[in-house]
């Protein structure tokens, strides 16, 4: 058994190193070692998954090579569709490795008591991890999130507030998809030449507002049912806070997140890969800095027994739901869909953008990612036809984008989340979120009908 998982350990470990080399250097041969990896370490995970997630993915491989056989698609399109969420799957592997150097010393410890002394209310800890979470979003999307859950969750047990606190990290990310450069839905507002993305910075970040106030109001009522659930915290006798220790802390999640922007914008890689290699590289330096080499060492022998062993099935899901969303997006699904918005819903605008964020949420939850969706929306179809202007078009698919990652369980932010809460990628999306969802769509599609044309 210990062979067989150092065996499984090394080929996901070079399956990611792979993806490194190949955005630098574009291979044929190593792109197709790595759908050869990624199929071994899929099939060989099959037998440890869950029941439910066993069926899922067994499905989504069937119908992606039906589809792929059936419409003759060419050898670099199955490579591209194994491939779709490779750098993704990167992500997930090498996610634990991030918050290795907020735990060399106590720093959870000194946390705990600010939490204890400056947040003794629930609302007061979920309003800081929203206020955190959207503006890390921004600079740096779904690495963002993935941070703050390392952060901040063990605080989140102070008060009794798991769920909440789930549902907070998650949502104030995604508010955070409205107007953040960091996020591929941008492209959207650079489909139409009349559309400016600067113009829309001030609405995009009023409609993250009104997201989150909408996630804290239903988050409020909730609390407010059961009082005795979520407690007020007290700060233990004699609790002091080592503001040196806070210091350090805060300039290590500075020096974090900016080694993520300078790699980005030095390198122009994906997100997805800078994320992972400023989460191999970080923990090191840190732990050479700050004398620390003991910590590093039982924090990376733990990333290798543990978290490489967890991460399995998060892979196997997350590749072969990429492998049917782009297997579905080559078929030409995508382009079909656009055709299912009836001509009498552009007499009423609301409905109209209602529609659209459906048409991009629904096809989600079998795997049809909003990007697919949302540029066959956007080539297909013009706005004038659909009785919108051009603005209120684009906010439209944006918005449809956000639910869509939002709700759907077959996505990057729902794997990310499955894995570090140890819930199903179902519960973690749909289940936590379909409520809210429908809040959502009511008043954002009233809003959109209302600012698109003021905008132009």
């Amino acid at each position: 058994m210990k062979i067989k998982k150092d065996v499984m350990n090394i080929l996901i470990i070079i399956f990611s190193l792979l993806r490194f080399i190949n955005y630098a250097y574009v291979s044929t041969p190593l792109h197709v070692i790595s759908a050869v990896l990624i199929l071994i370490i899929v099939g060989v995970s099959l037998p440890t998954l869950k029941r439910t997630s066993l069926i899922v993915v067994v499905m989504m491989f069937t119908v992606s090579v039906i589809l792929l056989a059936v419409t003759r698609a060419d050898p670099k399109f199955w490579l591209a569709a194994l491939l779709q969420n490779a750098n993704i799957v990167t992500l997930l592997i090498f996610s634990p490795m991030i918050s290795m150097p907020f735990y060399y010393e106590d720093y959870q410890g000194e946390l705990r008591t600010m939490a204890q002394i400056k947040m003794k209310n629930v609302m007061g800890f979920l309003l800081l991890v929203t206020v955190s979470t959207h503006l890390m979003s921004v600079m740096i999307s779904v690495g963002a999130m993935l941070i703050m859950y390392e952060l901040m969750s063990p605080f989140s047990k102070l008060y009794n507030a798991d769920k909440p606190f789930l549902k907070t990290v998650s949502r104030s990310y995604f508010s955070s998809g409205f107007w953040s450069p960091a996020w591929g839905s941008v492209i959207i507002y650079s489909a139409y030449p009349d559309v400016s993305w600067v113009k829309i910075i001030p609405f995009g970040i009023a409609f993250g507002v009104i997201f989150n106030l909408i996630n804290f109001a239903s988050l409020y009522i909730e609390i407010k049912r059961s009082p005795g659930k979520y407690p007020d915290i007290e700060p233990e006798p004699g609790a002091i806070l080592n503001k040196k220790r806070l210091l350090t802390m805060l300039l290590m999640a500075i020096g974090m997140i900016g080694a993520i922007a300078v790699v980005n914008v030095a390198t122009g890689w994906d997100l997805m890969l800078v994320v992972p290699l400023v989460a191999i590289i970080f923990p090191i330096v840190i732990a050479v800095f700050q004398r620390h080499i003991p910590e590093y060492k039982k924090g990376a022998r733990s990333f290798y027994d543990v978290s490489l062993m967890k991460v399995r099935d998060q892979i196997a899901l997350f590749a072969m739901s990429g492998f049917l969303g782009k297997s579905l997006d080559l078929s030409g699904v995508g382009r079909l869909l656009a055709g299912l918005l009836p001509e009498w819903l552009s007499q009423t605008t609301p409905l109209m953008v209602a529609a659209i964020a459906l048409i991009m949420v629904l096809p989600s939850f079998i795997g049809v990612h909003p990007t697919a969706t949302g540029t066959a929306l956007v080539a297909v179809l013009i706005p004038s036809a659909l009785g919108l202007t051009n603005y209120t078009y684009a906010l439209a698919i944006v918005f449809g984008w956000v639910m869509g990652l939002m709700m759907a369980p077959f996505t990057a932010t729902a794997v990310i989340l499955s894995s570090s809460s140890d819930q199903s990628i179902f519960k973690v999306s749909t289940i936590l979120n379909w409520k809210f969802g429908i809040v959502c769509i009511a008043v954002f599609s009233v809003l959109i009908s209302i600012i698109g044309p003021i905008l132009g």
